[in-house]
């Protein structure tokens, strides 16, 4: 779980890094990443557009009582070539225009 948590972090900070509009919030342990993602639309939409999109489920920030917009939580379990695919689906779903 170790080796694949860690490998998904950096997978997912290099993802990260190549969008500037994106922020990946500074890990406190445990197999979650938050990222902070633009306000344009509701977490909640972003997050039901990926599921019934995509096919990809992630959590809006509000599941871990973050108190504003726009926050999306991922799990890092997830088996890399899944994780990347999920990743940049939502690092495109996050960006697009509403």
């Amino acid at each position: 779980i170790r080796a694949r948590t860690a490998r998904n972090l950096e997978a997912l900070h290099q993802a990260v890094a190549a969008v500037p509009a994106v922020t990946l919030l500074p890990p406190d342990g445990g197999w979650c990443a938050v990222l902070q993602v633009p306000s344009v639309r509701s977490e909640e939409q972003i997050v039901l557009d990926l599921l019934e999109r995509d096919g990809v489920l992630v959590h809006p920030g509000y599941f871990f009582d973050i108190p504003r917009e726009a926050f999306v939580v991922v799990s890092l379990l997830c088996a890399p070539a899944t994780f990347d695919r999920g990743v940049a689906c939502l690092l495109a779903r996050a960006t697009e225009a509403p």
